[in-house]
This record gives structure tokens, sequence and C-alpha cells, in this order.
């Protein structure tokens, strides 16, 4: 099948030839203590991952065939970044059709692949449709056999105004005998999704990660009087907020989730000062005073610089680009009661604020269009780094008296003994 699927995309029947005698056929024969052993798995190649890409996207072509017709969402968007009629970041009627209508079935990242289904029925027809399609690309999904866990996990999320325990969550039986089960939280990608929908996991699971970085160089660098400040903030601008903001360009914070990262990162600005609580309270001290002593801005400044500027790189691509359909989607559908969560426009636009841009789709889509202009506008400091903070030794400066005789014995050379008298002058010139 690997063969079919490379001339199928059109790699040249030389190329297949060699490909096929480096892995066809292949015994390797060790010497161990005087015993052969014989392998016949390949192992350790670095054209392998390539030729499973191969083998990925195939698989992922046919499969879309083969879906359902009602595992695919419907979403409509609009992406006209000019004229009067164009996209909107925020508020956008959920009964106007706009520029047009897509469906999203699958999330494929190497041979990791999520699908998002709108009820139960569909997740098993899906469910099936993927098992069967492997089989027939020499590949298994990993099912769990007589009712053991599986790698292959679903994930319900209930509607706004249902509760979790209402849905059916029992173990999907699969018509191979497999079974997937169903879990809350997963992990995928890097991030945390739960079944809320909500980025508090992914918050709570990054404000652990970021104080084992932390810790890692606490003692050597952080809590360092000799280290400058402004050298702290550079390691800590490149290696703790990398950490503690993975992932933050998909993110739609709550109020609450925000002021908990900020606090954080306010606490750590004060520690690479040397700054206390009680300090801060008896002599109050702002949270700017440290932020200019290390050159460490607020928090708010990274996340909508890594927002604005991944924005700025999707509001570059073609339309039919999966990124581009994403980034302001709605369903035709009517708003629930009791107000709305926060989605990715309202975010979006919170963070164009920051920068005091336009939140008109057409007028900062325009000016992302210059990539070079658009990086220098969403990474403007919020204020002058000026010169180093250099510390002042407390009280003045004391100045010892000490009297003749002390004098003399302090001036002693090495080798001569403290009552010694001193040498006599040198003489003079005759």
């Amino acid at each position: 099948m690997l063969f079919v699927v490379l001339a199928k995309f059109g790699v040249p029947p030389h190329l297949i030839r060699v490909i096929k005698r480096m892995n066809t056929g292949l015994i390797v024969t060790f010497d161990l203590n005087g015993e052969p052993v014989t392998v016949g798995v390949k192992q350790g190649c670095p054209l392998s991952p390539t030729l499973f890409l191969f083998v990925m996207q195939a698989f992922s072509e046919s499969l879309e065939q083969a879906m359902p017709a009602d595992a695919k969402l419907q979403f409509q968007t609009n992406t006209r970044t000019e004229g009067k009629n164009g996209g909107h970041v925020s508020g956008t009627n959920w009964s106007n059709k706009d520029e047009f209508t897509f469906s999203f079935w699958a999330s494929l990242y190497a041979d990791d692949e999520a699908s998002p289904l709108a009820s139960r029925a569909a997740l098993l027809a899906a469910s099936n449709a993927i098992n069967d399609r492997l089989r027939l690309f020499g590949l298994l999904m990993h099912v769990g056999p007589n009712g053991k866990r599986s790698k292959t996990e679903a994930m319900y999320c209930p509607a706004r105004m249902d509760a979790y325990r209402d849905g059916d969550t029992s173990d999907l039986v699969l018509d191979c005998g497999g079974t997937a089960g169903f879990t809350k939280p997963f992990v995928y990608l890097g991030s945390f999704p739960h079944y809320d929908l909500s980025d508090h996991h992914d918050v709570e699971a990054r404000t652990k990660k970021a104080p084992q970085a932390l810790g890692a160089m606490r003692s050597k660098i952080f809590g360092s009087a000799v280290i400058p400040e402004r050298l702290k903030a550079k390691v800590y601008a490149g290696g703790v907020l990398a950490v503690l903001l993975y992932g933050c360009m998909s993110w739609c914070l709550s109020e609450e989730s925000a002021r908990r990262l900020s606090n954080w990162h306010n606490k750590r600005v004060r520690e690479m000062c040397r700054v206390t609580m009680r300090q801060t309270f008896v002599y109050r001290i702002t949270s700017e005073s440290p932020q200019k002593r290390t050159g460490v801005f607020v928090l708010e400044h990274y996340l909508a610089s890594r927002v604005l500027l991944r924005a700025g790189h999707v509001a570059q691509m073609h339309k039919n680009r999966p990124p581009k359909r994403f980034m302001l989607p709605w369903i035709r559908e009517p708003r629930v009661t009791g107000g709305q969560e926060v989605t990715s426009g309202r975010s979006l636009q919170r963070h164009l604020n920051h920068f005091n841009l336009s939140t008109v789709l057409t007028e900062w889509a325009h000016l992302a269009q210059d990539r070079a202009g658009w990086q220098k506008l969403v990474t403007k400091p919020p204020f002058v780094i000026g010169k180093t903070f250099v510390l002042q030794p407390r009280g003045g400066t004391r100045v010892t008296q000490f009297p003749p005789s002390a004098l003399v014995s302090l001036s002693v050379k090495a080798g001569r003994s403290r009552s010694s008298p001193p040498p006599p002058p040198p003489p003079g010139p005759p």
C-alpha cells in the first residue's frame, strides 16, 4: 500500500524502486555473545516519518469521503478585509449568511486526529468509519479489548444549560468488538481541552509548569543578589514566560483567568527585584516600579503581542485556508439567554484595544498585510526602558577616624612585625 500511495502522489518510479529495495525483505543479523539475533523490523530510519506522512495524507483524503454526512459541522464566516461588506471582529448577526459556508470534520496532526461531532450516533458512526479506513491502509486504531481502557477517547461537551451527568458517557462499542471510553479532560498537542470548553484548565496547567522552570533557576539566577536585574528579566522572558504562555494564541480568557496569570507574573517580577510583600505594603511600592527596574512589562502586553502576531499572520492567508476561515466564524443558531461566553472575537477585540488599534476588521487586517510594520505595532513597549537600575547603599557613607598609632600599625608591610619601628627615609641627593 505504501508504494501505491507514493505513486499516487507523483513520486518518480525510480525513487520508489530505491525505497522498495530499502524496506522490502530487510533482515539484519546481530552477533550477541556468539548467538545470532535476527531483526526484521527497520527502526531509526530518518526516512520513515516522511513516508508515514504520505500514508496519513492519503488516509485523511479518503476518510473525508467515508465520513457520515451528519458528522461535518457547518459554519458561516466572512473573511473580507476590504469594502463596506467586510467582516466583523465581534457582534455578527447569527442569521447573516455572509460570504460563504464551510464544513469542518477533523483536526489532523501527524498521527493524531480530533473530530468534532454533533451527537453520540454520529460519534459511533465516525469511529467505525475511521477504524475501517485505517485497516485499508494497514494501520490500526487503538481500541480497548475486552473492556480495557483505550488510547482512543471521546469527550462529551454538554450544551450550556445542560448538566454533564445527564449525557450518555458509557463506552462506545465498535463493530470490531473494541471499546472507546469517555474522558473529562484531554491532552491534545500540548493543550488541555475540557468538557466545559473553558481555558481555565489550560491556565491551571501553565501555572504549574512555569514554577518548575522558574525553580530550576531560582537559586542561581532569580534569587541572586549579584546577577543584574536586566539579565534576570531576559532569562525570565525567554524561558519562564514561554512556558507560562504556551498556546495562548487560542485562549479566550475570562477576567478571573487573566487576573490569575497577571498576579503570578507580578510576584515573579518583584522576586527578581528582591522586593517582599511586606516592603510592598510598608513603602507602597507599585507594580510599575519593579517593571521599570527589570524592563519586564505587564502580562497583558506579552499576551496581546502573541495573539495579535498570530492574528496578523492569519489575516495574510488565503480565504481557503482553515485558519483564515476559523478566525471569526459563527453558526446559524440563535444565541442562548443569560449572556455569552468569551469568544475569540471578543478576546481579539480586547487585545486590539490594548495597543490602541482599530477593532474594525477592514482596518487592522489592512495594516497586518505589512508583516514588518505589523510586528512593530504589536510589540511596541508600553514605556521606554531607561538605564539599568543600580542599587544604592543604605544610609550615608561613614568615615572612621583612626588615631595616629593605629595608622602606623595599618601601614605595616609584609615581613615586618607591628611593633618594629618604621624604616628610615631614603637619603636625599648630595
